[in-house]
C-alpha cells in the first residue's frame, strides 16, 4: 500500500497537467504513463529486495507482499483505465468545442449568405426600380417629343397657310413661270445653295425678260451660254438702265443631277426642274414655237414678245446698242401709247377675240343643226 500513493501522485499531477493543456493527445498519454510505469518499476524491486531479506525470518511476509503485488497490479489497471476516462473526457471536451467552434461557424456562415443574399435581393430591387424609372422617363421623354413635335407640325401647317394665303400671286409671268423661280449662290468653289423666291418679287422691275431654253448634253448651248453670261452682265450695269434685264433659264436637261452641275454656270434665274422638265417647260416650248436649243426668247415687263430670235440677235450686236431688238412698229407703239392705255387696248382685244371665237363657233354648231 505504501508504493501506491506515489503512483496516485503521479496520476493526480498528469490529470493536472491534462486540465491545463485541453489539447493533449492519446499518443501523449500513452508516453506519461510509461513514465509512470518505469518510475514505479524500481521501487517494486527495492520492494522485492526487501521481501528476499525477510525471506528467511518469515515466510507468511512473502505471501503478504505477493497479495501487495497483485493489488498493485490491479491498482495499475484502475489507474489506465481512470486515466483513459479522464483522456476520453478531455478529449470530449476538446470536441464539443470544435462542436461549438463548427456550429458557431457555420451560423456565421448561414447568416453572411442570409446577409449576402438580402444585399442581392436589394440591390435587384433598386436596379429593377431604376430600370423602371428610367423606363418611365424614356416614355415621357418620348410623349413629350411627340407633342412637340405635333405642335411644331401644326406651327409648321399654320406658318405655310398663311405663307400661302401672304404669297397668292397674280399676273402674266406666273401662268408662265409658275409661283417661285430658283437662284444658285455659290459658297465657295466646289459647294453652291440653290434658293427659291417668289416669281413677281424678283422680276419686278425688270424690263427685259429672257427666256432661255438649253441643256448640259447640247454642244451649241455649251458654247452659247459663257457669250450670253458676258452679254447680260454687260446689259446690267449699263448707265440708267441697271437690273432691268432679267434671264430665266428653262432647262432641257435630262435629270436633276446634270441641272444642278449646269446651272452652276449661269448667274441668273432658273425654272424650278420639276416644272422645266416637264409639262411646264413643254408648254412654253410650243407656245413661242422653239424648234431647237439653244433659243433665247425676249419678253416685256407684261409678257409681250419682243423677240423670239435673241440666240443670233446676240452674236450681231455684242455690244447691245439695238437691244432689244424691238420691231420699229412695235418700238413707236409703246412711245406713243402709255403702260396704262397699252393694258386696256390689250384687254379690249382679248375680249374682242373671244367674242369673235364664240360666235364663229355659235354659227358652225348651227349650221351642223342644220
Amino acid at each position: 500500500m505504501k508504493s501506491l500513493s506515489p503512483i496516485l501522485h503521479i496520476l493526480l499531477v498528469f490529470t493536472s497537467s491534462a486540465l491545463l493543456s485541453l489539447s493533449l493527445s492519446f499518443s501523449t498519454f500513452g508516453t506519461v504513463a510509461l513514465a509512470s510505469t518505469v518510475a514505479a518499476e524500481p521501487e517494486t524491486v527495492v520492494a522485492e529486495e526487501e521481501t528476499i531479506a525477510n525471506e528467511t525470518t518469515e515466510t507468511e511476509d512473502t505471501d503478504v507482499e505477493a497479495e501487495e503485488e497483485e493489488t498493485e497490479t490491479l491498482t495499475e489497471s484502475e489507474a489506465d483505465k481512470i486515466a483513459e476516462e479522464i483522456v476520453e473526457e478531455i478529449v470530449g471536451d476538446v470536441n464539443e468545442e470544435e462542436e461549438v467552434i463548427d456550429l458557431d461557424e457555420e451560423k456565421e456562415e448561414s447568416n453572411t449568405e442570409t446577409a449576402e443574399e438580402t444585399v442581392t435581393e436589394t440591390t435587384e430591387e433598386e436596379e429593377e426600380k431604376e430600370v423602371e424609372s428610367d423606363t418611365a422617363e424614356e416614355e415621357q421623354t418620348k410623349e413629350e417629343e411627340v407633342v412637340d413635335s405635333a405642335t411644331t407640325e401644326e406651327e409648321k401647317t399654320e406658318e405655310e397657310v398663311g405663307e400661302e394665303e401672304q404669297v397668292k400671286q397674280t399676273g402674266p409671268f406666273i401662268d408662265l413661270l409658275g409661283e417661285t423661280l430658283l437662284s444658285l449662290e455659290m459658297i465657295d468653289d466646289s459647294h453652291a445653295q440653290m434658293r427659291a423666291h417668289l416669281t413677281n418679287d424678283v422680276l419686278k422691275g425688270k424690263k427685259v425678260i429672257g427666256l432661255y431654253f438649253s441643256a448640259d448634253w447640247c454642244g451649241p448651248c455649251r458654247q452659247f451660254t459663257p457669250e450670253l453670261v458676258s452679254f447680260y452682265e454687260k446689259m446690267n450695269s449699263r448707265r440708267g438702265k441697271e437690273n432691268q434685264f432679267e434671264i430665266v433659264w428653262i432647262s432641257r436637261c435630262r435629270d436633276y443631277n446634270a441641272f444642278g452641275q449646269y446651272f452652276t454656270h449661269m448667274s441668273w434665274l432658273a425654272m424650278q426642274p420639276e416644272l422645266a422638265l416637264g409639262e411646264g417647260g413643254q408648254k412654253l416650248s410650243d407656245k413661242y414655237k422653239v424648234k431647237g436649243i439653244p433659243t433665247l426668247v425676249l419678253l416685256d415687263e407684261d409678257g409681250n414678245v419682243i423677240t423670239t430670235d435673241g440666240r443670233n440677235k446676240i452674236p450681231a450686236d455684242r455690244a447691245g446698242i439695238g437691244f432689244p431688238w424691238r420691231n420699229p412698229l412695235v418700238s413707236v407703239y409703246l412711245t406713243v401709247f402709255p403702260r396704262p392705255l397699252r393694258l386696256l387696248i390689250k384687254s379690249s382685244i382679248v375680249d374682242m377675240k373671244r367674242k369673235v371665237l364664240l360666235t364663229v363657233k355659235g354659227a358652225l354648231g348651227m349650221k351642223a343643226t342644220a
